[in-house]
C-alpha cells in the first residue's frame, strides 16, 4: 500500500533505527514470545476438531504421531482428556509468550521514548531566540509529551503488531488452503477489500489527525499562557473570558478529534461489512461440501475457528494502519523541530579568563523578515567598567545586550571582546563567561539553594552562602525553617520582587565570571528592596565588566558611562555628568525617577 502516511511510517523506522537497535535484546526477545504466541493461535482450533471427530462421533484417530494413536485408541475418554490437556497446555503457553511479548515490547518503548525525548528537548534547549520567538510553549510541550508518545507507538508497538500479525495472517492462511483450498479461496476474496479500505482511509484519517494535533497545540498554548499569567486574570476579573476562549479552543480541538475518529469508524465498518459477507459466503459453501461429503463436520468447525481467527489478525492489521496514519503526523511534528537548524554555529576558540573589553563594530541588527532595530552601532565599553544603557521603549536597548552572549547574532558588523569576534568562541564557553541578572529575577521552582547554585553546578555550600551574604539574602534564608532547603513556587512566586531579585544577584555572584549583563534589576521595587539590591549590585559589578538597561536615574548615576540610544542608534555617548539627554523632562516618560 502505498500511503503516504504508512511511507512516512517507515522513514521513521529508518531515520530512528538507531534508537531502535539500542532496545534490540528486548524487541528480539519479544519478536520470538509473538512467534511463540502465534504458534499457540494456530493449533488452537485443533483440539476442537478432534472433541468433534473423534470424541462425539467416534472416527478413528489418525495424529500422523503412531504412538500416540495407539496410546489413545479405542478410548474416547483418552482422547477427550488429552485433547483437554492440549487446550490447557496451549492457553498456558499463549499466556507466558504474551506476557513476554507485553512487557518488553512496553520496555523498549518506554526507553525510546527517554531517548527521542531528551534529544528533542536538548535540540530545542539550543534552538536560538529567534526561534522560542516565535514558537508556542504550549506546542513545544505538546510535541515533547503527546506527540513522543504516538511516535512511541509506532516505533514498537505497532511495528511488532505489524509483523506479528502478518505472521499469523500467513500461518492461517496456508492452513485454510490446507483444510479446503476452495474454501480458503472465498474466505481470502474479502482481504482485497479490507485492504483498499485501509487504502482510502488512511491518508485522509492523517491529514485529519495532524490538523486535530495542531488544534490541542494552540490549546496547550493558551492554558499555558492563562496559567502563567494567572494573577493578572485574577486581578481584571476576566476568568469569565477565558472560560469563553477556552470553551471556543476545546470546541475547535474536539470538532478536528471527531472527525478524525468519524473515519476511523467508517474504515472499521468498512472492515466489518466485507467480514461478514465472506463469513456468510464460507458458511454457505462449506455447509455444502460437508452435505456432499467433501468435508468432515469436525474440518469445518476448525476451518470456520481459523477464518474467524483469520480476520482478527487483518482487523488489528488495520488497527495498526490507522494508528500509523495518525502517528504520522506526529513524526511530522516532532522531525520538524528536530530537523531545525540553529542559526547559531559555535566557533572554534574556547572562551576563557576574559578581561572584559566590550567593542560593538558597526553593529545592525534585524530580526527576521522585520526592519533593523539597530543600525550602525559604534560602541567601545573597557574593562571592568559600568555602562548604562538608556532610551525610550523600543529603542534597541535588550536587543543589544542579547548579542553579547549570542541571543542572537549580528546581521551586520562585529560584537568584540577582548578584540575577539564572539563568533569565534563556542556558545558554551562565551556564556560561560557572562553572568546575566534578568529584570523579573527569574528563578525556577526548587529549593533556594538549587536556584543559587544554578550559576555554578560546582560552588560549595560555602560559596553559595557567601554569595547570598554578598546579595544581602543570607539573613532571609536563614531565618526561614529551612534555610536554603526551601522550596520556592514556580518562577520563585512564593518570593517578594526584591528577594527574588536577591537571589537571581546570588545567582550570579556565585558564577563569578568576568561580564554582567543586567536589565534594569531595581524596577518595580519599593525604596527599601531597591536599596538592598543595589547594595547587592555594588558588590557584584565590583571589577567586572558591566552593561545594565537602565530606567532610574539611581542606576544611571552609578554608572561610569551612560549610552542613550533612540530608534536604534547611539544619540549621547559619555559620563553622567556630561550627558544632556538624563537631564530632560522626559526621563520621566522613559522610566526615571
Amino acid at each position: 500500500m502505498r500511503l503516504k502516511g504508512l511511507r512516512s511510517s517507515a522513514g521513521a523506522l529508518v531515520r530512528f533505527r538507531g534508537d531502535l537497535a539500542r532496545q534490540r535484546r528486548p524487541l528480539s526477545i519479544a519478536f520470538l514470545a509473538s512467534l511463540g504466541y502465534a504458534a499457540t493461535r494456530l493449533a488452537e482450533p485443533w483440539p476442537l476438531k478432534v472433541v468433534f471427530d473423534n470424541v462425539l462421533t467416534g472416527m478413528p484417530l489418525h495424529t500422523h504421531v503412531g504412538p500416540l494413536d495407539g496410546l489413545l485408541a479405542g478410548s474416547r475418554t483418552s482422547i477427550l482428556v488429552a485433547a483437554t490437556v492440549a487446550v490447557l497446555g496451549l492457553a498456558l503457553l499463549r499466556s507466558i509468550f504474551y506476557y513476554y511479548q507485553s512487557y518488553l515490547t512496553s520496555l523498549a518503548g518506554q526507553e525510546v521514548v527517554t531517548q527521542l525525548r531528551r534529544r528533542l528537548f536538548a535540540h530545542v534547549q539550543r534552538l536560538p531566540q529567534s526561534f522560542h520567538a516565535r514558537a508556542s510553549t504550549g506546542d513545544l510541550l505538546t510535541r515533547l509529551t503527546g506527540d513522543i508518545l504516538m511516535l512511541r507507538e509506532l516505533l514498537v508497538a505497532s511495528l511488532l503488531a505489524l509483523v506479528t500479525e502478518s505472521v499469523v495472517v500467513v500461518g492461517y492462511v496456508v492452513v485454510m488452503f490446507l483444510v479446503d483450498w476452495r474454501l480458503a479461496a472465498v474466505a481470502v476474496v474479502g482481504v482485497p477489500v479490507i485492504f483498499a479500505s485501509v487504502t482510502v482511509y488512511s491518508e485522509r484519517m492523517r491529514v485529519a489527525t495532524r490538523k486535530q494535533r495542531r488544534r490541542e497545540g494552540e490549546l496547550a498554548g493558551r492554558l499555558h499562557e492563562v496559567l502563567s499569567g494567572i494573577h493578572l486574570v485574577q486581578l481584571f476579573v476576566r476568568e469569565d473570558e477565558e472560560d469563553e476562549r477556552l470553551r471556543s479552543l476545546n470546541k475547535r480541538s474536539t470538532r478536528s478529534g471527531l472527525k478524525a475518529t468519524k473515519l476511523e469508524a467508517k474504515l472499521s465498518r468498512a472492515v466489518e461489512l466485507s467480514v461478514a459477507v465472506t463469513t456468510a459466503a464460507v458458511i454457505w459453501f462449506g455447509a455444502t461440501q460437508v452435505i456432499h461429503g467433501r468435508l468432515t463436520p469436525g474440518e469445518l468447525i476448525v476451518f470456520f475457528a481459523y477464518m474467524q481467527s483469520f480476520y482478527r489478525p487483518l482487523r488489528r492489521i488495520s488497527r495498526v494502519t490507522q494508528r500509523a496514519s495518525k502517528a504520522s503526523s506526529c513524526i511530522e511534528r516532532v522531525t520538524d523541530v528536530l530537523d531545525r537548524p540553529s542559526d547559531l554555529a559555535d566557533g572554534p576558540r574556547i572562551a576563557s579568563g576574559f578581561r572584559g573589553a566590550i567593542d560593538f563594530d558597526g553593529v545592525s541588527f534585524a530580526y527576521p523578515g522585520c526592519e533593523e532595530v539597530l543600525r550602525g552601532i559604534e560602541l567601545t565599553l573597557s574593562a571592568g567598567t559600568t555602562t548604562a544603557l538608556v532610551g525610550p521603549t523600543g529603542a534597541g536597548k535588550s536587543t543589544l545586550v542579547g548579542l553579547v552572549p549570542r541571543l542572537y547574532d549580528a546581521t551586520a558588523g562585529a560584537v568584540r571582546i577582548d578584540g575577539l569576534d564572539v563568533r569565534e568562541f563556542t556558545l558554551a564557553s562565551l556564556r560561560d563567561q557572562i553572568s546575566v541578572v534578568p529584570q523579573d529575577g527569574m528563578l525556577f521552582s526548587g529549593t533556594i539553594f538549587e536556584n543559587i547554585v544554578y550559576g555554578n553546578l560546582d560552588a560549595t555550600r560555602a560559596e553559595v552562602e557567601d554569595a547570598a551574604r554578598a546579595a544581602c539574602i543570607h539573613d532571609f534564608v536563614v531565618s526561614l525553617p529551612e534555610g536554603y532547603g526551601t522550596t520556592i513556587g514556580e518562577r520563585g512566586v512564593t518570593l517578594s520582587g526584591g528577594q527574588r531579585q536577591r537571589l537571581a544577584i546570588a545567582r550570579a555572584l556565585v558564577k563569578d565570571a568576568p561580564i554582567v549583563l543586567l536589565d534594569e534589576p531595581t524596577t518595580h521595587l519599593d525604596p527599601q528592596s531597591q536599596q538592598l539590591v543595589v547594595e547587592a549590585l555594588e558588590r557584584l559589578l565590583e571589577g567586572r565588566t558591566a552593561i545594565v538597561v537602565a530606567h532610574r536615574l539611581e542606576t544611571i548615576r552609578r554608572a561610569n558611562e551612560v549610552v542613550v540610544l533612540d530608534k536604534g542608534r547611539i544619540v549621547e555617548c559619555g559620563p553622567y555628568g556630561e550627558i544632556g539627554w538624563v537631564t530632560r523632562p522626559r526621563l520621566a516618560a522613559v522610566g526615571g525617577s
